[in-house]
């Protein structure tokens, strides 16, 4: 029963964590014009889960978050 438990837990270390490691950060712009950022594991996915991209938008990887994105709101969205 221990031996079953532990392989269990193993299992499912084993399908979390690459969705973990391999997350990344994008900014996108947002309905208002701000930029945004979020975090996922591809571009498409962040795409489609951040919350009010505008329709125009993108997203670009930050590898840095200490980088500054070039602005912070744009205009016309």
């Amino acid at each position: 029963m221990k031996t079953l438990l532990l392989s269990a837990l193993a299992l499912a270390a084993t399908v979390v964590a690459p969705g973990i490691s391999l997350a990344a950060t994008y900014a996108y712009v947002n309905t208002t014009g701000d930029v945004q950022t979020i975090d996922a594991a591809t571009p498409n996915q962040a795409i489609t889960t951040a919350p009010n991209i505008a329709v125009h938008s993108g997203v670009i990887l930050i590898n840095n978050l200490s980088d500054p994105v070039v602005g912070d709101h744009v205009g016309g969205v």
